[in-house]
Order: structure tokens, then C-alpha cells, then sequence
């Protein structure tokens, strides 16, 4: 029996230890139409600590208690607490427990920081472009991480003690408002939260320091994980094969062959370190020899002449916004030929346009296509189609009063254009041509598709679906059923709008624009996505009704990609039509360098016409093109 007490307290005291840290989302704290945005921020930070083998505990406020064992509790878009949170943070508290508050109005939970609040303040001017650490820093938190947000909810500090660590600063990199504030008892205050977007390795840095302060093994646990992952790729079989075939003689393997000297002394040097429990400089010293390791599996692989090495800029605006020179530099000297500018949408434009509602001032459409040209790169002006995301003011009530967008099977409007209507198909198409005489090499058509089933189902749907076809009895039934009487039919027929879509498009291209390339952005999973959202894009290649695809291959798992891969190019002849793409940071699925070369490598095996990266960012920018410009893209 004490055998087993023993057994017991060791395991409790192990899972206590292993969840020291909880990531906490709001449900309690904000509206209910805002909680799953709420907790997908806090699964960020979650995936986060756990990609550096920190294991923390996701949990909603509203199991939050005093009694809870966590020494160290991150509050995630927290906006408006009711009294039991803040009750249970006061008592927490009093017990010890430290706190990262994210984005906060309430007064109440303020003081118990020594702040209280200041104003709810907004910017779309960058004036909130990155935050930079001071000197009052946590142990190896970055000097500078970026992030561009739009909002804030500002504090001010009632006690003497409370103190700014880090600062918002514009796009000249000048300091604007407070970040972050620093407690006397070691909590902290963020004036926004963390996006999922940009600047991963910063953020996760950051939140690796904080919580050391208050869990100081966080350290060496996230150390023991780097270099136990840097240890499976040094064993990597097919990395040392594709070493091991190249000459001797040849100057790429006498470069390698000094990186694997090097690579063996710094992995003496990281298990010294990681088995003295040294803590943050045993971390640094496995993330020093990731990248070393990364780069030399990076020497292992050879451009490709004529390959397309494509980036998406889901900002629209370049890494650095107002300064599309500087990233259209940066992209070309790491090698990158086509860059996707997200610059409209159904909802939105960021250029001057007689066609759609435009969102900011500004032409991010001219600066890019400027720059890019200069720079010797490919521009593509990115459109998001049918999907009414970040819209302009007004726009997504206009569509509504037009009777353009789609509905559910009850007839409420959903925020999404319906590629049935004949209108939709002309107005997009008026875009397209707009954009084509900007100077761009080619429109890039995303969200060209119905948003699932259920979707199609709505009353103006039905009316034109059997104005065509003939009436439909038992609807929704004869649809939605496995064996419905109507299904397959209703799902070509859908299928021939979004592609009579994409048709319209072409022509119109070819007489006013024959020189601009037409692409899209595609589901991966073929032919699945035909019946699912309307989307036979292989259909689209085989007829010539766009030059190439770009199926959103994102996915961590290699066997997945290769059976999505040998799918999409069972016809071989269409393989030189495709250009994969990979998730770096999608929502999907997160990689690292060693693994986007080796979905590199499966796209190459497959004879695709190149790859593309999602997204361009910090990430990208940091960890991954450096990696690929030492072999893929050298020239």
C-alpha cells in the first residue's frame, strides 16, 4: 500500500509539474459570438509552449478556480471578466500565482495589478507595427518582436512599482504606447494579445521567458525538446544519403563536410549543457544547432531552372508596409520568382477601384507591382472571391439588399456571394479585368468555391438550381441524403456555376489581358472538393480554364501530402500545371526548415511546376528562405 501511496503522490507530483502553466480562454470574459476567436488565441499560445515541449493546460475561465495548482496562468483576451474570474485571479493571487493578462477593460481585474484602465484606442495607420523590449526584460526575450495590430486597450500604472518592459512602436520604429507592464509580484500586462500570425520563434520566445521566471525548469524542458529533435534530424537517413552523393571533390561537399565537423562539436557542447540542467544557455545552444543542422540539410538540394518558388502575402502590404521595395529585395535574393499579393476581395480592395468598395486609402496593388517589377519578381494580384472576409464598411449589407449572397436552408443571409447569381459572376469578372491592367503577370483566384453544402441549400439557390433542372421535391432531403434522389445532380450543377465562373474570367482574360496568367488557390484534397464546396479545379486544368493551380497542401503529415500529391498529378501530364502548397503557418499545419525541404522534395518527385510558401512573415523570413537560398533556390 505505501508502495502504491508512493506511486500515486509521484505521478500527481509529475502531472503537477508537467501543468504548471495553463493558457486560459475566455468564455465568462467576452461575448458568446466571440469565444471561439477567443480560444483560438489561446490555443496559439498553447501550440506555442507545446512546439518547444513545454506542456501547458487549456482550460475556459469558467473552471478557473482558487484551488487550481497552476503557478503561472495566461488570461487570453480577457476583455470584460465578470466578478467570480476576477474573485479567482484575487485569490490565485494571494497564493502566489503570477499571471499574463491579455487584452483587458476591466477595472476591477486591473487593480488587482496595480493598473487601471485607460482607452480603447484604434489605428490602421501602423502605428502599432512591432513591440520593442527594454532592458527590464525577461531572460531571453527578444529585443524586438513584430506584430502589426489595429487595437488596443491602454493601462495606466497606480503603483510605483508597476513598470513598462515593452513598447509598441510604428512603422519608423518609433515608440508609441506601452505593451507590456511588469508587476513588483512578476505578473504581466499586454495592452493586445498575441496573434497567431508573424513572428512565431519572437513570440514563442517571449512567452518561454516569462513563464521561466515563474516554472524555472521551462528552460531546460524546452532544451531537452530542441535537442532531442535536432538528434533525429543529425539521424536522419535520407539528409546523410543525399550528403554521402555528392563528390568529395566537389566545393558543396567540402562546405558540408566543415558543417558536420562543426554540427558534431556543437552537439558535444548541447548535451553538456542539456545534462547540467543549464537552463537557457543549454536552450540557445540546441536552437544554435537546429539551425546549423537545417542549413546543411538546406546544401542538400539544387535549384531547379524555370521552377516557380512562390510566396502568398496574405497582408497585402509586404513584410514591412509602406516599404514594399524593401521586401521585394529581400524576396529576390533568397530566390523567390512569384509573389501572391492579396490585394481584394468580394468585400474589399486595397487600390482605388471602380469596381469594388476599397477598405484603406492607399495602392498597395501599384507599390507592389513597383517594387516586384524592379526587383525582377512575378506579381499576382490575389483575390479572395466569393468570400466577403475583412470587408469594407457597408459592403457585406450592400450585397445583402442585391439579394448576392448566399443562404441558409431558412433563408438568413450568410456572409459568403453566391456563384449562382449571373450578377456575382459579372461583377467579379469586372474586378479581374481591372486588376489585370494594373501591370500585374497574372490573378490569382482564392476562395473560388461555396463554403460546404449546407450553404447551397438556400431559397435563391433552389429557385435558379430548378428553374434549370425542374422542380425538386422533398427538399432538402433529396440533396443532403446519401442516396438523394437529386444529389448528384445538384452537385455537377453546382459545380458548373463556380466553374462557368472561372470561365468567364478566362475568356474575358484572353481578349483583354491574353498575357496575364490566370491561377487559383485550391483545396488539396481532390475530388473530394468537388462535392464538398463545388470545386473541380482538375476539370479547370484539363479545359484550359486556368494556367496553373495551387492546391493548399498543408499538412504536417508526409504520407498525406504524398497521397494528396500522387492524386493530383495521376495524370501526368497535368503535374507541370501544379504548384503545391505548403503551410509554413497555416492553420493546418506549422514546419519548420527541415520539413518544408522535404515537402519540397515530394512536389519535385511528383514533376509539380513548383511550390509556393504560406505565409509571408517573420517565420518565413527568419527560419525558412535562409535554408532554402543555401540550395533550392541558390543560383
Amino acid at each position: 500500500m505505501r508502495i502504491l501511496f508512493a506511486l500515486f503522490c509521484f505521478c500527481f507530483a509529475f502531472t503537477l509539474r508537467a501543468t504548471a502553466i495553463a493558457v486560459v480562454h475566455a468564455e465568462l470574459s467576452v461575448p458568446e459570438a466571440e469565444r471561439r476567436f477567443a480560444k483560438s488565441l489561446a490555443t496559439h499560445v498553447q501550440r506555442w509552449y507545446d512546439e518547444a515541449g513545454v506542456k501547458t493546460a487549456l482550460i475556459p475561465d469558467k473552471t478557473l478556480t482558487a484551488s487550481s495548482p497552476y503557478k503561472l496562468v495566461i488570461l487570453v483576451d480577457c476583455y470584460q471578466p465578470p466578478a467570480s474570474v476576477v474573485s479567482t485571479v484575487k485569490a490565485l493571487l494571494k497564493r502566489g500565482t503570477r499571471f499574463v493578462v491579455c487584452y483587458s477593460a476591466s477595472p476591477e481585474l486591473a487593480a488587482l495589478f496595480g493598473l487601471k484602465p485607460g482607452s480603447y484606442v484604434r489605428s490602421d495607420d501602423g502605428a502599432w507595427s512591432s513591440m520593442s523590449f527594454g532592458a527590464d526584460k525577461p531572460q531571453g526575450a527578444p529585443v524586438t518582436i513584430l506584430q502589426t495590430s489595429t487595437n488596443l486597450f491602454t493601462v495606466l500604472p497606480t503603483q510605483k512599482e508597476t513598470r513598462s518592459v515593452a513598447w509598441w512602436c510604428n512603422r519608423a520604429g518609433k515608440r508609441t504606447e506601452t505593451a507590456w507592464w511588469r508587476t513588483a509580484q512578476g505578473s504581466y500586462w499586454m495592452t493586445h494579445v498575441l496573434s497567431g500570425d508573424g513572428d512565431e520563434t519572437g513570440k514563442q520566445r517571449l512567452l518561454l521567458s516569462i513563464a521561466a521566471e515563474s516554472v524555472p525548469d521551462v528552460w531546460n524542458q524546452a532544451a531537452r525538446h530542441c535537442f532531442n529533435q535536432a538528434l533525429i534530424a543529425i539521424k536522419d537517413g535520407s539528409f546523410l544519403k543525399r550528403t554521402w552523393s555528392l563528390p568529395k571533390t566537389s566545393e558543396r561537399r567540402k562546405q558540408l563536410d566543415k558543417l558536420f565537423e562543426l554540427i558534431r562539436q556543437m552537439q558535444i557542447k548541447t548535451q553538456r549543457l542539456v545534462e547540467a540542467r543549464a537552463g537557457y544557455e543549454a536552450y540557445q545552444s540546441a536552437r544554435d544547432l537546429q539551425d546549423v543542422i537545417a542549413r546543411a540539410y538546406g546544401m542538400t538540394f539544387w535549384s531547379r531552372p524555370g521552377e516557380i518558388i512562390g510566396v502568398w502575402d496574405h497582408s497585402g502590404r509586404g513584410l514591412y508596409p509602406g516599404n514594399w521595395e524593401k521586401t521585394a529585395k529581400l524576396l529576390a535574393l533568397a530566390g523567390v520568382t512569384d509573389v501572391y499579393v492579396n490585394v481584394a476581395g468580394a468585400a474589399f480592395a486595397l487600390y482605388p477601384s471602380s469596381v469594388l468598395p476599397q477598405r484603406t486609402p492607399g495602392n498597395a496593388l501599384a507599390e507592389a507591382v513597383a517594387a516586384c517589377k524592379k526587383h525582377g519578381l512575378r506579381v499576382h494580384a490575389w483575390m479572395l472571391c466569393y468570400s466577403c472576409s475583412s470587408p469594407a464598411k457597408g459592403a457585406v449589407d450592400a450585397f445583402k439588399k442585391k439579394g448576392w449572397t448566399l443562404q441558409d436552408a431558412k433563408g438568413a443571409d450568410l456572409n459568403w456571394l453566391d456563384p449562382t447569381h449571373p450578377d456575382v459572376r459579372d461583377y467579379l469578372t469586372d474586378a479581374v479585368i481591372e486588376m489585370a491592367a494594373s501591370g500585374v503577370d497574372g490573378i490569382h483566384l482564392d476562395f473560388i468555391r461555396f463554403p460546404d453544402l449546407p450553404s447551397s441549400l438556400g431559397p435563391r439557390v433552389r429557385a435558379r438550381f430548378e428553374a434549370a433542372r425542374g422542380k425538386a421535391s422533398n427538399w432538402p432531403k433529396c440533396i443532403t441524403e446519401a442516396n438523394g434522389a437529386r444529389r448528384q445532380e445538384f452537385l455537377r450543377w453546382r459545380e458548373e456555376q463556380v466553374a462557368n465562373t472561372v470561365q468567364t474570367i478566362r475568356s474575358q482574360l484572353r481578349t483583354k489581358a491574353p498575357n496575364v496568367q490566370l491561377s487559383a488557390a485550391v483545396f488539396g484534397k481532390y475530388p473530394a472538393c468537388a462535392d464538398s464546396v463545388g470545386q473541380n479545379w482538375i476539370s479547370w486544368l484539363r479545359t484550359g480554364l486556368i494556367d496553373y493551380a495551387m492546391p493548399m497542401n498543408y499538412t504536417e503529415n508526409m504520407e498525406a501530402l504524398n497521397d494528396w500529391l500522387g492524386t493530383q498529378t495521376a495524370d501526368a501530364r497535368l503535374a507541370s500545371k501544379i504548384v503545391s502548397g505548403i503551410g509554413v503557418t497555416a492553420a493546418e499545419s506549422r514546419l519548420g526548415p527541415i520539413e518544408v525541404l522535404r515537402q519540397v522534395e515530394a512536389a519535385r518527385l511528383k514533376k509539380c511546376k513548383g511550390f509556393a510558401l504560406f505565409d509571408l512573415d517573420e517565420t518565413l523570413r527568419q527560419r525558412i528562405l535562409p535554408v532554402l537560398s543555401v540550395g533550392v533556390t541558390k543560383q
